[in-house]
């Protein structure tokens, strides 16, 4: 089914109750849901995990539904519930144009009542220097560790409104929101982990960023200096080939660009590399079988991935959830894209917690680190309209 969406952010959600409205918009297609006919809340390396999806969809499918869907997130430990659930009602669409005139809401603005990092400044330089005191004497080689920005706003927020201006104000992105318990997930992220279609999967590890520049030749050279960046290329390679590494034992064939891209977000610089494989006609993997094989990736988590868990859960002092996590969803024929959970917010009323990490290697500088998170928040300061300097 193909829609044209006219250039207003009502279409953005179905006329319905929003409490449980999930989106997805990538370039690809448009996911949008309403209701919950069933859920799954349990992690994804529970071993009961794989007969939960095939029930829910042998349940549906019994009574009716031709092609059923699961929607939602995924944390960013696999060991803690996720967050999927089958909607009452769903439409796959053609995706917004990213062409469309923007509709940036120039009146939505918001103002920060009370704010705070965890950790603080202090803290979060003193955790890099312990990860890179790590490194001297350990097999690791790089870890990612982050910082949440916790804010109370003058006013509660109106998420359609919030979603249409993310929307606008980054249009290549992949756009989500995600009910959760008591808050929505939304946000506008620059990186896919998956995508199945049939037996094809593509993924697009980024790793490697530098800050967006208001003078159009620093913003040049600030892209061509990451791209000779030594530091960050290494980064970036360790993704890769940790993605390539879990991907060859279940694929028949894969291919990688030769060397990474340089890729812009309204905020940042990114080094990008796109990945393509070919399942196996026969016993190929589930898409969460392949998420489970990939997830996380050292651009999130680092490498050697357990290595760089257990340290992330003994420096990092806040609980990550589903942060870094995924979003995404997944059909009962297989098919289905996830994106990484950052670029993004968790909101509740007039409270916003965001989120921001930087991969930690050898050669990172402390102050360098905290300086590259806070760019990544600005996108979606940006959203939100907060004019004032939170970061």
């Amino acid at each position: 089914m193909d829609v044209t969406f006219p250039e207003h952010p009502d279409i953005l959600v179905p006329h319905q109750s929003q409490d449980d409205v999930f989106l997805f918009n990538s370039n690809s297609s448009l996911v949008r849901t309403n209701g919950i006919r069933q859920r799954i809340a349990v992690p994804l390396l529970s071993n009961t995990f794989r007969q939960e999806v095939q029930a829910v969809f042998k349940k549906e499918q019994a009574q009716g539904k031709c092609n059923p869907i699961l929607v939602g997130a995924i944390p960013f430990d696999m060991n803690q519930p996720a967050q999927l659930v089958v909607p009452e009602w769903y439409e796959r669409v053609k995706p917004l144009d990213h062409n469309l005139s923007p509709f940036i809401d120039k009146d939505f603005i918001h103002h920060a009542s009370e704010q705070s990092f965890v950790p603080n400044h202090v803290d979060f330089l003193d955790m890099i220097e312990q990860a890179l005191s790590i490194f001297e004497n350990s097999l690791l080689k790089k870890v990612v560790l982050s910082k949440i920005l916790k804010l109370t706003l003058d006013k509660s927020v109106d998420v359609p409104r919030l979603l249409a201006n993310i929307m606008a104000q980054n249009p290549s992105a992949y756009h989500f929101s995600v009910p959760l318990e008591n808050s929505v997930l939304i946000g506008a992220s620059p990186e896919l982990l998956i995508r199945k279609q049939g037996n094809k999967i593509f993924s697009n590890p980024l790793a490697g960023s530098a800050k967006r520049l208001k003078n159009a030749d620093a913003d040049r050279q600030a892209a061509k200096t990451l791209a000779n960046s030594a530091k960050d290329q290494y980064e970036h390679r360790l993704v890769v080939d940790a993605i390539r590494a879990a991907l060859l034992p279940v694929v028949e064939s894969l291919k990688t660009q030769e060397e990474p891209s340089v890729i812009a977000t309204p905020t940042m610089w990114h080094l990008s590399t796109d990945i393509e494989a070919t399942l196996p006609a026969i016993n190929a993997p589930s898409m969460f079988d392949l998420i489970k094989q990939i997830h996380p990736t050292p651009a999130m988590c680092g490498t050697p991935t357990v290595s760089a868990q257990h340290h992330i859960a003994a420096l990092e002092p806040h609980q990550r959830g589903f942060f870094s996590g995924l979003v995404g969803w997944c059909d009962s024929k297989g098919d289905g894209e996830w994106a990484i959970a950052i670029r993004c917010a968790e909101v509740s009323g007039n409270k916003v917690t965001l989120f921001a990490g930087a991969g930690v290697v050898p050669d990172s500088n402390p102050e360098s680190e905290w300086l590259e998170t806070s760019a990544k928040m600005r996108t979606m300061l940006n959203a939100f309209g907060i004019k004032e300097d939170v970061i």
